[in-house]
């Protein structure tokens, strides 16, 4: 198998909330209230509480990944996961809420993925592409926008 290479990209978004809202909507269980489909299965601790080490599982966009929170420090706004999506791709998820102007946040969103076969590193490369994940983040403010206009 050919060696793969460890793809990085960060972006920033705006939301609304003030920062210690907007960062719940970056939990497994707050991103259930914005992304459709997102239903994580929570293995450790069973009762999904928001910890390090928290483990669980999604079924979304017709693939299972598996998940861990790697690194939290909830009053400073950041959470990073440790994700797999078996024999596809590995890496991390890191966000970063600050306050942002007039009452809302910034979110910094960082991923890190490593393909795990030929299938993996066409799909990091599709989803990592300069344009696909800045259009994959003002999406996801079209979803939290819609989510606080409720």
């Amino acid at each position: 198998m050919p060696p793969f290479v460890t793809l990085e990209r960060r972006g920033r978004l705006t939301v609304k909330a003030a920062p210690a809202i907007a960062f719940t909507y970056f939990t497994p269980a707050g991103e259930s209230a914005w992304v459709p489909g997102w239903a994580p299965e929570y293995l450790h601790p069973p009762d999904g509480s928001l910890m390090p080490d928290l483990r669980f599982r999604t079924l979304h966009g017709g693939e299972e990944t598996l998940w861990m929170v790697t690194a939290l420090d909830v009053a400073g706004g950041r959470v990073t996961y440790a994700r797999i999506t078996p024999g596809s791709r590995y890496g991390t998820v890191a966000i970063e809420v600050r306050g942002g102007k007039a009452g809302g946040s910034e979110v910094e969103v960082t991923y890190s993925l490593t393909p795990l076969s030929a299938e993996g590193a066409t799909r990091v490369g599709t989803d990592l592409a300069p344009d696909a994940f800045d259009a994959m983040l003002r999406k996801w403010e079209g979803l939290l926008s819609a989510l606080e206009a409720r």
